[in-house]
């Protein structure tokens, strides 16, 4: 064949294949546009900003709705928000227990205080699917809506339109200061990082539909510090209209929120870490540090797990979110809530230091359960002085999350709202140290395998059956059907849960007895009982 001839085959084949490719999928906001791309028949758009960026004069103030015009690229993540990296290495002692570290992808994406952003998978640009939207998790110090756990894309295949959103961390999330408060309409501060996800909410609602979603079916989803997130949502009036669903995952306990007034003294002790002279202006000289210098002074702040988190201001908060449930003021909103079978085993760090031995143990648990101690302990009796950690990471698992998820379940039965509790309980093959571990179900919602664990064919029938559940229930309001087993609704009565594990399968009473023995020590610590 001449020469010529094969030039002109080879471009011929490439005009064929170029025009077998699809347009970049494209969605129009107000007078902006945004160019995301393909992944498979999926659209993806990322980094798109919600809000402006919360730096300078917005330094600690609510967040301000974006207004971009013109075209935009959407195909790179935005950066994190400021955060040290402990995540990172908490997922390395995970990988650790497999043998599988050098698997780990070395992270890659920024951190910056510009962080506002959101990203969207999506079936179909002009559907009317319901909507997920993920907050994630990461003690609300670290994490990232663009962690390679959150992709959407099978999710999106099953029909939903998937968001991941960013928002503040740490002391940027939640810093409170009489100066702030001063400064506020409302006289109020802190709650930033709540503010945030409010906003990507308002977001959704306004602009979903330009990207193939049902804005009248907002699911939002969470795990960890994002579940606990939700369930404070779920007790803000302010919140109340946001979403229409929620899921919460393996975070429900609705701990002691401390006043504007009490988290505005820590503010002030983190103000004189920073160097700031308080004869002068303060929020001038707050504003004006460098986020880096805001984010090294967190990390030396001793009280700083005490001022990382949301505060009663009589506004976003009335009252504690626990009394709130209590009461059943919480928004009347269909809600799947759960948590794994043994939590503590990668959370060992957040917890005070054990004893080492059972009499120790019994001491040990009398300064944490009290009066109940003797029932509780009824149910955790380490034989011998080996086996009292294992015994103490079980407690510990049921007092801060299996038994906290009943709560909620309960508190939401009580009010007349639809509730479906579950159970994780798959442990990987050679994970038996950590058991069904923190965190180790959101590969399962997400379908997606991380190269440094390890799966078998249980794993990718439990994933399709987990999916399915999520995504009928953010469709319908019920995770029921589909051919899958029948998740029954939750009533204290029969106290029913779905065991999501090596089986699926409804199952009643999990640590029954261990509850009912908690539920005191649970309500005096955070209800004031």
């Amino acid at each position: 064949m001449p020469r010529s001839s094969i030039l002109a085959v080879a471009l011929s084949s490439l005009a064929l294949t170029a025009a077998a490719q699809p347009h970049a999928p494209r969605a129009a906001i107000g007078t902006a546009s945004y160019e995301g791309a393909w992944n498979g028949e999926i659209a993806v758009f990322k980094g798109i900003p919600y809000a402006k960026p919360p730096v300078g004069d917005l330094r600690w103030k609510p967040p301000v709705p974006n207004e971009s015009t013109g075209a935009h690229a959407a195909t790179a993540f935005g950066a994190q928000c400021m955060q040290n990296g402990r995540l990172i290495e908490w997922a390395k002692g995970i990988a650790a227990v497999f043998g599988t570290v050098d698997k780990m992808e070395p992270p890659s994406l920024s951190t910056s205080e510009d962080c506002l952003s959101l990203n969207v998978w999506t079936p179909k640009l002009s559907g009317t699917a319901p909507v997920m939207v993920w907050i994630h998790g990461g003690s609300n110090t670290n994490g990232s809506g663009a962690e390679s756990l959150y992709n959407g894309t099978q999710l999106a295949k099953r029909g939903t339109v998937v968001v991941s959103i960013n928002y503040r961390l740490g002391m940027f999330g939640f810093m409170v200061h009489p100066a702030l408060v001063a400064e506020s309409p409302r006289h109020v501060a802190g709650n930033y990082a709540l503010l945030d996800q409010m906003e990507a909410l308002r977001w959704v609602r306004k602009h979903i539909k330009s990207f193939g979603g049902d804005p009248t079916r907002v699911t939002v989803f969470g795990e960890s510090a994002g579940s606990i997130d939700i369930v404070h949502l779920m007790a803000s009036p302010v919140a109340k209209g946001l979403f229409d669903r929620a899921i919460a995952e393996s975070g429900a306990p609705m701990g002691r929120m401390a006043t504007v007034q009490s988290a505005a003294g820590l503010g002030v002790l983190f103000a004189k870490s920073l160097g700031v002279d308080t004869t002068g202006d303060v929020l001038a000289q707050l504003r004006a540090k460098p986020a880096s210098d805001v984010l090294s002074a967190q990390s030396s702040f001793r009280p700083f797990v005490l001022a990382a988190g949301p505060v009663v201001d009589g506004w976003l908060f009335p009252d504690m979110t626990a009394r709130i449930w209590e009461r059943g003021e919480q928004t009347n909103v269909p809600l799947i809530i759960g948590s794994n079978a043994f939590e503590m085993t990668t959370l060992r760090a957040y917890l005070p230091a054990f004893p080492r031995t059972v009499a120790g143990f019994r001491q040990w648990a009398g300064q944490t359960l009290g009066s109940a101690t003797e029932s509780v302990l009824a149910h955790y009796s380490p034989a011998d002085d080996a086996g009292v950690e294992t015994a103490a990471l079980h407690l510990t698992t049921e007092l801060f999350m299996t038994c906290p998820v009943r709560i909620a379940a309960r508190a939401m039965q009580r009010a007349g709202h639809p509730t479906w509790r579950y159970l994780f309980t798959r442990v990987l093959p050679g994970g038996e140290r950590l058991g069904a571990y923190h965190s180790a179900e959101i590969g399962y919602v997400f379908g997606v395998k991380l190269a440094w664990l390890p799966s078998d064919a249980v794993d990718d029938r439990l994933a399709q059956a987990m999916m399915g559940y999520w995504s009928r229930f953010a469709a319908t309001g019920d995770p029921n059907g589909g051919g899958a087993p029948q998740w029954p609704r939750y009533d204290a009565a029969s106290d029913p849960y779905l065991e999501l594990g090596d089986t699926v399968a409804a199952r009643a009473g999990f640590k029954k007895e261990a509850c009912d023995a908690m539920d005191g020590p649970i309500a005096a610590q955070w209800v004031g009982k």
